[in-house]
């Protein structure tokens, strides 16, 4: 008998339960793709069926009635409008109008964008149309103010103002919509009624400013005061109660109040000015010393004055140093008049070389250049350059005749000229050094020639040498 053997599978051969698998699994995608379809379909537009529709048609008609009311309202007002200029009651109309169809909108959301539109259309032609009446009142009122202020009479015209505002005010606040709706309007006609009150109040500040400047150059001062202080209460008030016009001007109003300062001051400075012009007078007639007590005088009242009203143009500190300085230019004259005919005699008896009489002056200059600018620093004639002279020769009094004579042995006249004389060889450096107690010189030697010296330094040295000689050098 043949022996039952098993045949082995080729290795290209299909297993047969992975046929099976294959099949059942392509069965499987294709019922989930047609899965996938039915759940589309599901989820997109369905059919409508009609006869399950819950109409109203209560609703529809109620809708329906609403427009057409509205729209036979307007229509009503269309035809009027061809014919005449709308009233009051025809105006009327267009407002019911759009009273149905703002409750048709508000009733019915549903209506459509086409019933809001046409709402929103109605409220603007109805504003537009209602509004006209007050518009057109305002701007003939504002017309009529102006031709009243023209003409003067300016309370009339600002009353006039005040309604144009008012009917304005009307448009703004009720008729946004409005191609009238004009805020800034407002603003103006306000600025205009301010106008004409604040106005005349200005005018009168100026006339008032004016008739004190007048009163001024009278030097009338009690009526100049009173009246500038009318012209300054006037700004003052335009300036608290009508902020924001041209008339209103904080500038002015410190103006006026420094030039009433000035007035309030102005009988002081006055005395003042007397007091300083009698001190001149005094002066000139040769009655220093009561010239001196006139001006310290003038210097007490500018000083009170200086204190009371400091914002006075009146008020001047340098005025005051000006009256010091004339007092103590006049109670110093007698000595000053001293002091310079002492240097012209001093100049005299160095040119004449009396060295010792001289010395004796010096001191006695030294002196009295010293009092003087002690007990009148302030006096015109302290005279600087005389205090460095006489300075300078007080040092040098002892070497004074020493040097007369060793520069005049130096000297040679100038032929043809009995005053002038010369060197006669380049200026030592001895003669320089005793004078100017230095020497500036590199080849240094007593008899050898000064050199090294700038333009300045020699003309100093001249002019010391003039200074111990008494004559020009």
């Amino acid at each position: 008998m043949p022996k039952n053997s098993r045949r082995h599978r080729l290795p290209h051969e299909r297993s047969p339960l992975k046929t099976v698998a294959l099949v059942l699994g392509a069965i499987l995608l294709c019922a989930g793709v047609l899965a996938g379809f039915w759940l589309l379909s599901k989820m997109g537009p369905q059919d409508v069926d009609y006869s399950v529709i819950n109409e109203s048609p209560e609703v529809s008609e109620e809708l329906a009635q609403m427009q057409a009311e509205s729209l036979d309202l307007e229509a009503k007002f269309e035809e009027i409008i061809i014919l005449r200029l709308p009233t009051a009651a025809d105006i009327q109309l267009l407002k019911q109008a759009l009273d149905v169809q703002r409750e048709l909108v508000s009733s019915f959301p549903s209506a459509g964008d086409e019933a809001i539109e046409r709402l929103e259309l109605l409220d603007k032609r109805y504003q537009e149309v209602a509004s006209r009446e007050h518009a057109e009142l305002s701007e003939q009122l504002e017309k009529d103010a102006r031709e009243l202020a023209d003409a003067g009479e300016l309370e009339e015209a600002r009353t006039l103002f005040l309604k144009a505002v008012r009917e304005q005010q009307i448009v703004n606040e009720n008729y946004p919509l409005s191609s009238k709706h004009e805020p800034a309007r407002v603003a103006r006609l306000q600025r205009e009624a301010q106008f004409l009150v604040a106005e005349p109040l200005f005018q009168r500040s100026v006339a008032l400013e004016a008739e004190a400047d007048g009163f001024i150059q009278e030097e009338n001062w009690p009526e100049a005061e009173r009246t500038l202080e009318q012209a300054r209460a006037l700004q003052d008030q335009l300036n608290r109660e009508h902020r924001g016009s041209k008339q209103s001007d904080i500038a002015r109003h410190e103006r006026l109040k420094i030039k009433l300062v000035g007035i309030q001051s102005g009988q002081e400075y006055v005395e003042i000015k007397e007091m300083s012009e009698l001190g001149d007078a005094r002066r000139v007639a040769g009655q220093h010393m009561e010239a001196a007590s006139l001006y310290d005088e003038a210097a007490r009242l500018q000083r009170t004055l200086n204190k009371n009203y400091p914002d006075s143009p009146y008020s001047s500190s340098d005025r005051v140093a000006d009256f010091l300085r004339k007092s103590e230019t006049s109670a110093s004259y007698q000595l000053g008049r001293e002091i310079e005919a002492n240097n012209d005699k001093l100049e005299s008896l160095l040119g004449e070389r009396r060295v010792r009489e001289a010395i004796e002056l010096i001191v006695d200059l030294r002196r009295d250049i010293q009092q003087m600018q002690e007990t009148y620093p302030r006096s015109s004639l302290n005279d600087e350059d005389m205090q460095i002279k006489v300075r300078y020769l007080n040092l040098v009094q002892n070497d004074i005749e020493f040097i007369q004579n060793r520069f005049y042995a130096l000297m040679l006249p100038v032929p043809d000229s009995e005053s002038v004389s010369m060197l006669s060889t380049e200026v030592p450096q001895g003669l320089y050094a005793i004078i100017m107690g230095t020497n500036p010189s590199r080849n240094l030697g007593d008899a050898n020639p000064v050199d090294s010296v700038s333009w300045i330094e020699a003309k100093r040295f001249c002019e010391r040498i003039s200074w111990i000689v008494g004559k020009p050098v």
